[in-house]
């Protein structure tokens, strides 16, 4: 299968009432790569992940399917089916028997979260990672928010049921997608106006006040999530919108206290944080994928790295490295199964030291290209090198964390480099009119493209080899 996304539907079992469920979904990538399972949340479908699996399919197998009572999938009657989040997950769990996913990362967005937390409690020996965008699993992520929601569960009557109608209005769709962002231009209409077409849907909202109803299960069934958690460890991130009006910060920092080891990001988003903030949410899951999910690389591949993996031919070279550093960095071994990618490497480095970048403009440049591939080795390589030329700890804190650099100079090398990383050398003219006018030339951009080119070349073996990260490289 190519990484163009298809659109299709499949018939599920329901075991409880013993019909069948007409489900659809999309897919992308190749079926004989590790698979990524995604689930949407309220009152989404599969539509807000479109640009993810795009971004996605290129290296992995990605499936998101819209679940009962959502999007394209069936929406049976609440009085026949039985809108519960347990009955959901039983449901999924079918999805997933009919796809034969054996195996997958689970990546899991507000109600998709209880949902895939109970395949993952059900099932936990086909969770080979955990991703939760702003999907809840502990009561302080929980926000005033919910006070409607929780006055319902306390009290079911008819007056508290009616008081919810007011979340499937337009304009409280839109303001899910709208709050907390900065800049709402870049959120596409078509997203809360395709929710809201779902919405609209006639029986729609007595669905969606039975799960309304029913979200209290998901916080029943909190400890029994957090049971998961400790017992399976699976290697989990969590990447959130910090300005979600629903889901707190909090809930995300409290994935630590049963996963201590769980990678926390935040991003300046709302709920839905792909729509304005897909390519930073892309770079941050990637990163984690090919650390969790790529399992032909690293020691499958290399083996041990250490001088015993080097060529005889390659040893001085390697043994070099130890006069730049002060020891032989793990990555130097990797590169040196081949001594010549070594000795190119080598004389690329030295000769980006002969051009007319400064040396801090060069470290600058080096570690742009590697968060652009996402090589979390080269950027603390290049963040240590930085500060050992007596770079600000501003600068050597951008170069370790990404964004943009005060200096204008230094931002104008950074923009520059990353051009030529992301759009695959081809730089537009306002990339090139950037450079200029921080007082760059030709020179320089030739000078950008070399360096853009070695981190290609080192970056790609990291990825392959997989190296620990050396002590002193570490942050301090």
């Amino acid at each position: 299968m190519s990484a163009t996304t298809t659109y299709k539907t499949i018939s599920v079992a329901d075991r409880r009432s013993g019909s069948t469920l007409n489900l659809f979904y999309r897919e992308a990538g190749p079926q004989d790569a590790p698979t990524i399972l995604l689930l949407h949340g309220f009152p989404s479908s599969s539509h807000q992940y479109r640009g993810l699996m795009d971004r996605l399919a290129g290296k992995y197998h990605v499936i998101a399917p819209d679940l009962p009572g959502f999007g394209f999938s069936d929406a049976p009657p609440g009085e026949t089916f039985g809108y519960t989040f347990d009955h959901l997950a039983e449901i999924m769990e079918g999805f997933t028997d009919a796809l034969n996913l054996t195996r997958y990362a689970l990546y899991v967005f507000d109600y998709g979260a209880p949902v895939g937390f109970r395949l993952a409690v059900s099932r936990p020996e086909r969770v080979a990672a955990l991703i939760s965008q702003n999907g809840n699993a502990y009561e302080q992520g929980l926000s005033d928010g919910w006070s409607p929601i929780k006055a319902y569960w306390e009290k079911p009557t008819e007056e508290n049921r009616n008081n919810l109608r007011a979340f499937f209005q337009a304009g409280t769709t839109q303001f899910q997608y709208h709050h907390g962002e900065a800049d709402t231009t870049r959120i596409a209409p078509e997203s809360y106006t395709l929710d809201q077409h779902f919405l609209d849907r006639a029986g729609n909202d007595e669905i969606q006040l039975d799960l309304f109803g029913d979200y209290k299960s998901n916080v029943a069934a909190y400890p029994k999530f957090h049971e998961y958690f400790r017992t399976h460890k699976p290697a989990t991130l969590a990447v959130w919108g910090k300005n979600d009006p629903f889901f707190l910060p909090a809930g995300a920092e409290a994935f630590r206290r049963d996963l201590p080891e769980a990678e926390i990001r935040f991003v300046d988003a709302g709920h839905f944080a792909l729509e304005a903030h897909l390519d930073e949410i892309a770079q941050i899951v990637g990163v984690f994928l090919a650390r969790t999910l790529d399992a032909e690389q690293g020691k499958a591949l290399f083996g041990e790295l250490n001088m015993n993996s080097v060529p005889v031919g390659g040893k001085d070279l390697v043994r070099g490295m130890a006069d730049v550093f002060g020891f032989v960095p793990n990555l130097g071994y990797a590169l040196g199964v081949e001594p010549a990618v070594l000795d190119v490497y080598i004389k690329m480095l030295q000769a980006l030291g002969q051009t007319v970048l400064d040396p801090i403009a060069q470290q600058v440049a080096l570690g742009a290209a590697s968060h652009v591939n996402g090589a979390e080795y080269a950027i603390a390589v290049h963040a240590t090198l930085a500060s050992k030329l007596g770079a600000s700890k501003e600068i050597v804190d951008t170069i370790r964390n990404g964004g943009s650099f005060t200096d204008p100079k230094l931002e104008a090398v950074r923009r520059f480099t990353a051009a030529i990383a992301s759009k695959r050398t081809q730089v537009s003219d306002s990339d090139v009119k950037a450079l200029l006018a921080a007082g760059y030339d030709r020179r320089a951009a030739v000078a950008l493209a070399l360096a853009a080119g070695a981190k290609t070349l080192v970056n790609a073996v990291a990825h392959l080899a997989r190296p620990c990260l050396d002590e002193g490289f570490q942050a301090k």
